[in-house]
Formats: C-alpha cells, structure tokens, sequence
C-alpha cells in the first residue's frame, strides 16, 4: 500500500512538472538563450511567453529589462506599464520605469515613480540617489542635497553621493568641504593598492 502511494504521488509530481514546463516553455527557452547570451532569442522567447500568459509577471520583467540595458527606453516603457498593472506593487519594475523617464527627461513622472518605488522599499538607495540626481539637474540643490544625505544614511560609502554633495557644496562656494567629499569619494572608488598588498602579505589590518 506504502508503495502505491508512493509511485502515485511521484506520478502527480512528474504530471505537475510536465504541465509547468509545457506551459511556460517559452518563459523556459528564453532563459536558457539569456544563459547563453543569446538576447535577441532570449527577447523573442519572452515576447512569446507573455503573448502566450499575459499574467507572467516574470517574463514581463526580463524582457522590460533587456530592452532597458538596450536603451530602447519606449518599449521598456511600455513592458513595465504592462508588468505594473499584474503587479502594481513590483519593486524593481517601480524603480526601472522610473530610470527610463530619468533617460527620455520625463522628470516629473521619474520623480513619481521613484516615489513609489521608496514607498514599496525605503531604503532604495538607487532611486534616492536617482531622486537627487533629478533635483541636482533642475537646479534645486536643497532636495538634491537631502536626497543625498538620506542615501548616505543607509550606504555610508556610495561613492557618487559622497560626490554629487561635493559638487553642491563647490556651487555654493564652500571649497573645503567640496575637496573633503571628493577625498571621500576617491578614497572609495580608489583603493590603496599598497595597503591591500600588505594586507595579504602579512594579514595586518588596513590603516
């Protein structure tokens, strides 16, 4: 009886695999082509998967960001809006479409869409830095600035906001505190080759 059950319950599994694998075989095909590097079939395989199930919220996300990576900011446009209707609350997509009105310099609905996506994710700092790089481009360096500083609460070592703050304070003419910033960032994104040599060669703790 113990092995019936068992051989019966290996059958449902073996019947549920080959229903999934059917019906998301093109979601399937277009990961192994992305493994392979192969994005123009791996792009065609997802754009067949989602005409296949408008529901694949997956498929959706891959194929908006390919066309993401391939600044083909239109149509990444139009793959998250459609992603964003199965699954409003999608973190990335939030974050993604907010990138693409950055790059087309659609400000105000990038500031909207980062919005949403620091309210599903507080500390995204990639749409906090996003939010004060907009504010630094439209010329209001006080949100810019606080942007900023929010970023650097939660990554104290992102290197860009360390420099964008620079950049403010040199605007507003206080020099010295635009060359500490710039120190920060170029002690971040430079290491002390030296140091690390050291490091390894005899395990002493860095400076």
């Amino acid at each position: 009886m113990k092995k019936i059950l068992i051989t019966a319950v290996t059958c449902l599994l073996l019947l549920i695999t080959l229903l999934y694998t059917v019906s998301h075989r093109h979601t399937l095909t277009a990961v192994f082509y992305q493994a392979l590097k192969q994005n123009d079939n791996a792009m065609e395989s997802y754009a067949r998967a989602v005409k296949k199930n408008p529901d694949d919220a997956y498929s959706y996300y891959q194929l908006g960001l390919m066309y993401k990576e391939r600044k083909d900011f239109d149509n990444a446009e139009r793959t998250y809006l459609r992603l964003l209707e199965i699954f409003p609350e999608h973190p990335d997509a939030n974050y993604d479409l907010g990138y693409v009105y950055r790059e087309k310099k659609l400000y105000t609905k990038a500031i909207t869409q980062y919005e949403k996506a620091i309210k599903i994710d507080p500390d995204n700092v990639y749409a906090l830095y996003d939010l004060g790089y907009i504010h630094r481009q439209s010329g209001n360096l006080e949100n810019a600035f606080k942007k900023y500083l929010e970023v650097l609460k939660i990554d104290s070592k992102h290197p860009y906001a360390h420099y964008d703050i620079g950049l403010i304070y040199e605007e507003r003419g206080m020099q010295q505190e635009a060359e500490e910033k710039f120190k920060t960032y170029h002690d971040i994104t430079d290491p002390n080759w030296f140091e690390i040599f050291m490091h390894k060669l005899t395990g002493r703790p860095y400076d």
